[in-house]
């Protein structure tokens, strides 16, 4: 009976197949190919790192880990995923709650109203002593000139509602 073959062993050897079909159509008129001082270099290279020979040298098992080394890079690899994500959904949220600080004070409005009928604000809360004065410019303009002198000769600000012909005109 037959071993079964791995992808693994199976890519080596197919590797391996074509690397000696090369060298094989190349014949001495090239050399071999690859050279031999590159696969020594290569194959100490990767011995240094900890792997096998270069495929196609020699075959030879890739770097074998054991049970607990490939379960440690396992867990690893899990917590480095798992940072990743949680960073992620951070800067997803800081980036959502800017947006909502920078955009929501814009979005509120005062106001005062009974029943769907919107009513004027008479007060509202606040620490500094100071009064709001306003006037409603719906009728006759015979005092206004004077309101403005008084108004101006004592530096008070005022707000003018305007109302009909005032606002047409």
């Amino acid at each position: 009976m037959r071993k079964k073959r791995s992808w693994n062993d199976k890519f080596r050897l197919a590797m391996g197949e074509l690397e000696n079909k090369i060298q094989r159509e190349r014949g001495d008129k090239n050399g071999t190919w690859p050279e031999r001082e590159k696969v020594e270099a290569w194959n100490e290279e990767r011995k240094r790192q900890g792997y096998g020979q270069y495929c196609g040298s020699v075959c030879a098992a890739e770097k074998t880990q054991t049970k607990a080394e490939r379960k440690r890079e396992d867990f690893i690899k899990n917590v480095l995923m798992q940072t990743a994500k949680s960073a992620a959904f951070l800067l997803a949220t800081l980036a959502l709650l800017q947006g909502i600080i920078k955009v929501l004070p814009d979005s509120i409005t005062v106001s005062s109203s009974v029943g769907g009928r919107e009513l004027p604000i008479y007060c509202v809360e606040t620490d500094k002593k100071q009064v709001a004065l306003s006037f409603d410019a719906a009728w006759g303009n015979e005092d206004t000139g004077r309101i403005l002198d008084i108004l101006k000769k004592h530096n008070v600000k005022v707000t003018f509602f305007m109302t009909g012909g005032w606002v047409l005109g």
